[in-house]
């Protein structure tokens, strides 16, 4: 197929791609990079397997907690990317 050409079948062609979102560790979210960070759950959603969690400096952020469930208030997590990936004793 020539690149010039839309194809009307394809739901993706022609669209614009949109440059790609960055993540600055001074202003991004808490457990972004190469690391995953113990947080404390402060407040759950068990309907869509998600809890607050906090840093101990008191940041916080929403978590994917799927992964470890069945999480409860209080419960230590190791998170990476925003995903519950262990739990911590």
């Amino acid at each position: 197929m020539r690149q010039d050409h839309v194809d009307d079948h394809d739901p993706i062609a022609g669209l614009a791609l949109e440059p790609a979102l960055t993540c600055d560790h001074t202003t991004g979210c808490i457990t972004c990079g190469d690391v995953a960070l113990p947080l404390t759950v402060v407040r759950l959603d068990e309907g869509r397997g998600l809890a607050l969690c906090a840093d101990d400096d008191g940041k916080s952020e929403t978590v994917e907690t799927d992964l470890v469930a069945p999480v409860a208030i209080g419960d230590r997590l190791l998170v990476h990317a925003g995903t519950a990936i262990a739990r911590l004793t």
